[in-house]
C-alpha cells in the first residue's frame, strides 16, 4: 500500500525569521505537492487531461488545491494518507524529482 511521506524545510541564512517553513508532499520519493505553513491547506501537482487545458501549452502539469483546511500540520498528514486512494484514483499526480 502506498503512502505519502512529508518532508519539511526550515528557511536558513541571516532573513529566515521572516519566512515560513516549506511542507513538501512526496509520493515515491519525489514531490507531487506542498502544505501552506498559515492555512494548511493541501496544493497537489496533477497531470492535464488536455495540454490546453489552462492556455499554457508548456507545461503538461497544473496546481490543484484540495478543499480541504485543516488546523493542524498532522490534520492535513492525516488526512492526505486516509483518503490516498480515493486521490490516487481520480487524479493522475505529476512527480518532481528534486
Amino acid at each position: 500500500m502506498k503512502k505519502f511521506t512529508f518532508k519539511t524545510e526550515k528557511p536558513t541564512g541571516k532573513w529566515r525569521s521572516f519566512h515560513q517553513p516549506t511542507h513538501y508532499i512526496k509520493l515515491g520519493r519525489e514531490i507531487c505537492g506542498h502544505i501552506d505553513p498559515e492555512n494548511f491547506t493541501i496544493s497537489l501537482m496533477i497531470i492535464k487531461n488536455d495540454i490546453n487545458e489552462d492556455s499554457n501549452p508548456n507545461c503538461s502539469w497544473k496546481w490543484i488545491r484540495l478543499k480541504k483546511e485543516s488546523k493542524t500540520l498532522q490534520e492535513a498528514k492525516d488526512f492526505l494518507n486516509e483518503n490516498i486512494e480515493v486521490l490516487l484514483s481520480k487524479y493522475n499526480i505529476h512527480k518532481h524529482r528534486n
